[in-house]
């Protein structure tokens, strides 16, 4: 098998990460201290979760209670937890005693698995650019804005906020993580030690460690297929299938460069029609040809993923469901509109890095020359293809818009309010749409890197395709981290793990926002190249990136911070302070929250 670079293998801790982490705990820990003094007995789900903890400490193994739908992994790890506290003597009630589980895994294990994934994770920048060498070796991203990086995503506010109660979901994204870890590293037994042990702590988490996972071990594995073999330079699909099945190889363009009915998401090459298919579909052709073509070679690297699948599948028919308990109010439902509840789901939170794609879309006029990241050209697809998406998101709301009991009959959550006002004006549903279509554009091309000038001659244009062509082979071997496949792989795992539940949840989203995020490149990976064709490119687009990058460093990562602070400021505040009571249950406080 072949193996990464002992650089990608693993990324030391360094003062600043030391430091950083440590800003993280004194956050946190604040967030902690506040939920443990103003709310100190378990409340919502924290009632059945601490009872059920509480049974397994006190060794009555054999008490469940039927209310509970996940797997008791939680409440076995609590019990280790709680033995270590014990001998500590710590004098915390046995509340907080659970709820620090998850303050612990929240600062130092997510923290930890962001940072060494943001390392292993090959960016847009390093693929295309041939700087990784060929046995597949990555370069790092410097070392503070990593650091920073991993800060924000665990001040990510959906998951941040149970860093202080007593949910599955901490411990669950973790396990994720660290199976994705071991993955990139490439230690099989690890994950799939590390995919069981996610399973006992939330029954989705077979799409993200068997469908995701073997996913992406497919194309790792296609992408070593014979070499000195290349695609045309525009192949239609006929070429693109051939080849495939032909040769084994993958058509596989990166996502800044894949084209909707051959217009590129940031314009780096011109306009053409001479493409057959989208890029998009071209990958899907290739990589399920491909798939076929090398079946008896993938076989058995997939099996580990097949035999999770298979296993879970006899679970299910065994337990007659997916959760474990109150099947009657979680029955499983096809809700294709829990994917465009995504897509703006991820563009609340991550405005920061993508805002500077909507400037694009402006009249260059109306651009200040130092705020200018891009083609003045439109981005978005054609009209057809535009108005054939949105055809098919209006069908999707007109007839499979499902709102749950639980939704409109909890005001406690944030979703309470959102379908409320939905329903208020019936036609709101619709009115929505377009915004579903510009906030999964965004979250697209976010992916593909930070959009740059097209100030080039065409003779410049000529010979940086030229350089491109003598270094490309250098590029062959790496991960799909920012290319086509990916995407598709991602959006496939992301429709499995949400559209099959008909309770709409912001927690629901958490791990597929991680995966996102871990992908997202950042602007500072090309400033901080060596090489010359890297300093040259600057120089013959000196307003690309200086404002978002100034000094190497993407000053988006400043505002991705600054935005997670007041949101988890201002949930906590609402949470701590906005208490209301219920008729039905008078003297006792609800409060808002995811």
């Amino acid at each position: 098998m072949e193996r990464v670079s002992k650089k990608a293998n693993g990324l030391p801790f360094m003062p600043a990460a030391i430091v950083i982490n440590g800003i993280l705990l004194v956050i946190a820990g604040y967030w902690f201290y506040k939920v443990s003094n103003v709310v100190p007995e378990p409340y919502l789900d924290e009632v059945f979760h601490i009872r059920q903890a509480l049974e397994y400490w006190s060794n009555r193994w054999h008490v469940w209670d039927s209310k509970i739908t996940t797997p008791p992994g939680l409440y076995v790890v609590s019990y280790v937890w709680l033995w270590l506290l014990k001998s500590l003597q710590t004098t915390w009630s046995l509340v907080t005693q659970l709820r620090s589980v998850n303050l612990v895994a929240g600062v130092l294990v997510l923290y930890y698995l962001s940072r060494q994934l943001l390392h292993l994770i090959p960016s847009q920048e390093n693929v295309s650019n041939g700087s990784a060498s060929k046995t597949g070796s990555l370069q790092a991203r410097p070392s503070r804005a990593l650091d920073h990086a991993a800060l924000n995503i665990c001040l990510f506010p959906p998951l941040f906020f149970f860093f202080a109660l007593y949910y599955t979901d901490v411990l669950s994204v973790g396990l994720v993580l660290y199976a994705y870890t071991e993955f990139h590293r490439q230690r099989n037994i690890r994950v799939i030690i590390a995919s069981i042990l996610a399973l006992t702590f939330r029954q989705t988490n077979i799409f993200w460690t068997a469908i995701y996972l073997g996913g992406l071990e497919v194309v790792r594995n296609l992408q070593k297929g014979r070499t000195g073999v290349e695609f045309p330079k525009e192949p239609n699909i006929i070429d693109v299938a051939t080849i495939s099945w032909q040769y084994g190889r993958l058509y596989d363009p990166l996502i800044s460069e894949a084209s909707f009915e051959g217009l590129s998401l940031h314009m780096l090459t011109a306009p053409t029609t001479s493409h057959l298919g989208t890029d998009y579909m071209k990958t899907s052709i290739s990589l399920a040809v491909a798939t076929l073509a090398n079946l008896r070679r993938l076989l058995p690297l997939l099996l580990p993923h097949l035999s999770l699948l298979f296993a879970f599948g006899i679970f299910v028919v065994w337990n007659g469901g997916v959760v474990l308990g109150d099947k009657t109010n979680h029955i499983t439902t096809l809700h294709l509109p829990q994917l465009l509840y995504l897509c703006p789901y991820i563009s609340l939170f991550s405005f920061p890095l993508y805002y500077p794609y909507l400037l694009n879309l402006l009249p260059v006029s109306l651009i200040p020359p130092s705020r200018r990241t891009g083609s003045t050209t439109h981005l978005l697809p054609r009209l057809a293809l535009t108005l054939a998406l949105l055809t098919t998101m209006f069908l999707i709301i007109h007839h499979n818009t499902l709102i749950h009991p639980f939704t409109l009959a909890d005001n406690r959550h944030y979703t309470f309010y959102v379908f409320r006002y939905l329903r208020l004006w019936p036609p709101a549903r619709y009115v929505v749409v377009p915004l579903y279509y510009i906030t999964g554009w965004c979250c697209v091309v976010a992916l593909g890197g930070y959009p740059v000038n097209k100030g080039k001659s065409g003779g410049e244009k000529r010979a940086e395709k030229e350089k491109e062509k003598e270094k490309g082979k250098e590029s062959e071997a790496l991960s799909p981290s920012t290319r086509a496949s990916f995407l598709l792989i991602f959006l496939a795992t992301t429709a499995l793990s949400v559209i099959t539940a008909p309770l709409v949840e912001p927690r629901y989203f958490i791990l597929p926002w991680l995966v996102w995020r871990l992908h997202v490149p950042s602007e500072h990976r090309e400033r901080n190249e060596r090489s010359e064709r890297a300093r040259a490119r600057a120089r013959a687009r000196p307003h690309s990136g200086s404002w978002l990058a100034k000094d190497g460093y993407d000053y988006r990562l400043w505002l991705e911070t600054g935005w997670f602070l007041i949101v988890n400021g201002v949930t906590g505040y609402i949470f701590l302070n906005w208490g209301f009571s219920w008729p039905q249950e008078g003297g006792k406080v609800q409060r808002f929250m995811w």
